[in-house]
Order: structure tokens, then sequence, then C-alpha cells
């Protein structure tokens, strides 16, 4: 695998951050949360620390719209594990 073809690094909406803090702070485990929305659980944490040192300026950025429903996220990654299946 070259440079090129290596993995194209995600950028999260200020919305799904504070969603998946959310669902942290509700009490699900971490290692859940990481992979039902397919984050690393280092990366949760950090969201975690910059939102509780700056409530405010947290993730300010202009991040990538990601699908709002969930569901239908993991619905199109089903479709496309059954594409690279399907053509294997």
């Amino acid at each position: 695998m070259g440079k090129s073809e290596g993995k194209q690094r995600r950028i999260f909406t200020r919305e799904f951050k504070l969603a998946a803090i959310k669902e942290l702070d509700s009490g699900k485990p971490v290692g859940y949360v990481s992979r039902r929305l397919e984050v690393k659980p280092n990366i949760l944490h950090r969201w975690r620390r910059e939102l509780s040192k700056h409530p405010t300026r947290a993730f300010s950025g202009n991040g990538k719209k990601l699908l709002a429903d969930t569901r239908e996220a993991e619905l199109e990654r089903k479709i496309g594990q059954m594409t690279m299946e399907i053509d294997f």
C-alpha cells in the first residue's frame, strides 16, 4: 500500500462530537460508543477534555457534515461491506 492509498482523515461536525460526548456522559462505556460511532477511544477522551476546558469554543471548526441518522450510516456501511464481499 503506497502513501497515496492510506486512510483518509475523517472530519467530524461539532454536533457529532457533542452527541458522542452526550452518550459517554449518559453512562455508556467508552468501548461501546467507540465501536458504534467508529471513533477511536482516545479521540472520544480528547473531545471530552476539549469540551470541559473550553465549553463555548470547543469544536469551532467547520467539520464535514456526517450522516445525521446513525442508523442510516450503519446501513450504508453494511451495504458497502456486502458489495465488497460480492466483488470478492
